[in-house]
């Protein structure tokens, strides 16, 4: 009986601390994907469900899956979180019918693989970053090289070198957005340092 109740107790502490190694923002962005995935956000009776299985999925991976902890945390600033929600949604809607125009468009559809560098050191920014650009249409995460902060992007309708420097744009203008709303200060810091001389002064932070 002895045996039985530490064994219970090794279970429930090792338990706590798988639970304690799961992160809420990567698996609020993963349950994004997943109702994104599943065209969650149409108003059913269904998209309740689909939002509680989407978030316990999320949970379930991060538990058999750990992750290394994204250091240091997101700090909330609710102004430039509410524009940043604005502005990915309204970049989804735009990016559809500029998808659905190369669609219908006769001839092949261009497409190339862009290198974005990163302009801070966060985890976070880069993480939210690389998800937020995978659920725009058009574009697509195909690789990430954490130690140089480059993400590779998959990018319809690039056809030539403006095409590619207009898609890098967009990258950095989402960057800005989450740093902008989750970043600390160093990162705010780094990034009004680091922004690469072709962003427009009115893009800058």
């Amino acid at each position: 009986m002895i045996d039985l109740q530490k064994k219970k107790r090794v279970g429930l502490t090792a338990l706590r601390r798988r639970l304690g190694k799961v992160q809420i923002p990567v698996a609020l962005g993963m349950t994004l994907v997943w109702m994104l995935l599943f065209d969650g956000f149409q108003l059913r009776r269904e998209s309740l469900g689909l939002l509680v299985l989407g978030f316990l999925v999320s949970v379930l991976i991060m538990l058999l899956f750990p992750l290394p902890p994204i250091t240091p945390g997101p700090r909330f600033h609710p102004v430039n979180l509410v524009r940043l929600v604005l502005y990915v949604l309204a970049e989804m809607v735009v990016a559809s019918f500029q998808v659905t125009l190369l669609t219908f468009r006769p001839g092949r559809v261009s497409n190339s693989v862009v290198a974005v560098r990163m302009r801070t050191d966060s985890d976070l920014a880069m993480v939210s970053t690389a998800i937020a650009t995978s659920i725009i249409p058009g574009t697509l995460i195909v690789e990430i090289n954490r130690p140089e902060r480059i993400l590779y992007v998959h990018m319809l309708g690039v056809d030539d070198q403006e095409a590619v420097e207009r898609g890098r744009r967009d990258v950095w203008k989402l960057e800005k957005r989450f740093v902008m709303a989750l970043g600390t200060h160093e990162d705010i810091a780094a990034l009004r340092a680091g922004g690469p001389e072709m962003l427009d002064r009115e893009e800058r932070p």
